[in-house]
């Protein structure tokens, strides 16, 4: 788990999970939306490294 202070992520925002060597994000239903680089999230969508992933007004990234 990973938890966000952030007024606009939900307690339950999104999933990110591993499948074998690569990595999904999913938006879990919240209000304000997940998204991918500009992106919103609608589908569990695979996350590149790199790629900004924002939750609420808090951005992070996959590094190796």
């Amino acid at each position: 788990d990973l938890v966000l202070v952030d007024d606009y992520a939900s307690g339950r925002h999104a999933r990110l999970f591993p499948q074998g060597t690569r990595w999904f994000l999913e938006d879990l239903g919240s209000t304000n939306g997940t998204y991918l680089a500009r992106n919103k999230v609608t589908t569990p969508t695979r996350v590149p490294l790199g790629t900004p992933v924002r939750v609420g007004k808090t951005v992070i990234e996959l590094r190796p």
